[in-house]
């Protein structure tokens, strides 16, 4: 007859897996204390040059450092949308972010693809696809955040040298979303995307220590019914600088528009 001890064990083996279960609204996760990539691509299923750089954002759901070591964020932009295609999943709010990163000289000019890693402009060439992540790598401090319902916390234990204008941002992101172009330069196309931002909330921080965020979820948008996976991302920013986040796939259930 099995020990009392095994039987705790036994039981932990089936309760760890549903206890670790992250939903759109019962979701907690914890970062290291090492600056991770954060990968913002702006994008739009307008562009002809565009989807390659999407399969390439793709290729992270394969990489093991997902959600520790990369956060990959597709932006879709809407001023490609009156060459004749709207893209069902741009919003106005995303090109401003791509514009914000111009007026705080994160990027030198706006176009499509265009890639922005932990704030800044990258162009990809004979060094590689992604900047080398041992000078990339700093220690910023942990972030921990919690959705609970529709109540949004999290704090950030710093090591910054200062916490001014820290803020909490929040992206709701749809993965294997399916779209068959049928205007446009990609007309015709059958495009299968990943990694998508489909909603984007921020909250500014209360100076503490930690400090700490406090926010309200907003509606989940109908797209995401569309989505094979779906993933929260958040991460903190300072001056428009991504500096630690956090993330993870999530569990199917039911969404209220």
């Amino acid at each position: 007859m099995p020990s009392k001890l095994a039987l705790l064990l036994l039981l932990s083996l089936f309760t760890q897996p549903l206890l670790a279960a992250q939903t759109q609204t019962q979701f907690h996760k914890r970062s290291g204390e090492l600056q991770p990539l954060v990968i913002e691509l702006f994008t739009s299923q307008g562009c002809s040059s565009c989807p390659p750089m999407d399969r390439w954002l793709s290729g992270f759901k394969r990489e093991t450092g997902l959600w520790r070591d990369y956060f990959p964020l597709a932006f879709h932009v809407t001023y490609w949308n009156y060459l004749g295609w709207r893209d069902p999943f741009s919003r106005r709010a995303f090109s401003r972010r791509q514009y914000d990163y111009l007026n705080h000289k994160g990027i030198s000019q706006v176009y499509t693809p265009q890639l922005v890693i932990n704030g800044r402009e990258w162009r990809p060439g004979g060094q590689g696809l992604l900047p080398d992540e041992a000078v990339m790598r700093p220690l910023v401090g942990k972030l921990s955040v919690t959705i609970a319902g529709q109540a949004v916390t999290a704090t950030f234990d710093s090591q910054l040298p200062s916490n001014e204008g820290l803020s909490l941002h929040l992206a709701l992101l749809g993965s294997g979303m399916a779209t068959q172009v049928g205007r446009g330069e990609n007309r015709g196309k059958y495009l299968r995307e990943d990694f998508v931002v489909l909603s984007h909330q921020h909250f500014r921080g209360i100076d503490a220590t930690p400090v700490s965020f406090l926010g309200t979820l907003g509606a989940l948008p109908g797209e995401a019914r569309e989505a094979k996976r779906l993933a929260w991302v958040a991460w903190v920013e300072q001056d428009y600088l991504p500096l630690q986040a956090v993330g993870d796939w999530l569990e199917n259930e039911p969404i209220d528009e």
